[in-house]
């Protein structure tokens, strides 16, 4: 019996030492997620062959992506490096800014929502500012924190 209250009582001090912590670690969390979400809107001024999306991406079959222009759902990692490899051949400029950013994690996982603006030239000349509303999805893998989703609309005027 003593044995079971002292797994007990350990099993308490764990607990209490680790809800201890928890606000640390979800701000360091909150932290690293948004440096992530900053990586991806830096990689979209990138226009190469989807390499600096690489490194923000989850490289799963399950990632998904919906574009503001999107009329289906990119689906797996394979299908989204082919999409950022023809999409950046249309601009010749891309800028992004995602603002109104509200973030939260939660465990392994972490969403964000905001409004994105953009600022594109495409390659025949033609400049657009699109304001979109957004919603993105973050996983934390291997220690590291990636894009598992994101899905843009325009925002109605």
């Amino acid at each position: 019996m003593v044995y079971y209250k002292n797994i007990g009582v350990s099993a308490l001090v764990a607990v209490a030492l680790m809800v201890g912590h928890a606000p640390h670690v979800q701000a360091a969390d909150a932290k690293n997620v948004r440096a992530a979400s900053q990586a991806f809107y830096s990689a979209l001024s990138v226009l190469d062959d989807g390499s600096a999306m690489e490194n923000v991406w989850a490289k799963t079959p399950y990632v998904t992506f919906v574009g503001p222009r999107s009329r289906s759902i990119i689906v797996g990692w394979k299908a989204q490096k082919n999409y950022w490899m023809k999409a950046n051949k249309r601009f010749s400029r891309r800028h992004v800014l995602l603002t109104e950013q509200h973030l939260h994690v939660n465990g392994h996982f972490a969403w964000e929502v905001g409004i994105e603006t953009a600022d594109v030239k495409l390659t025949n000349g033609s400049v657009q500012k699109t304001t979109n509303i957004v919603t993105n999805v973050f996983e934390q893998i291997n220690g590291r924190w990636l894009m598992v989703s994101h899905q843009a609309q325009p925002m109605p005027h």
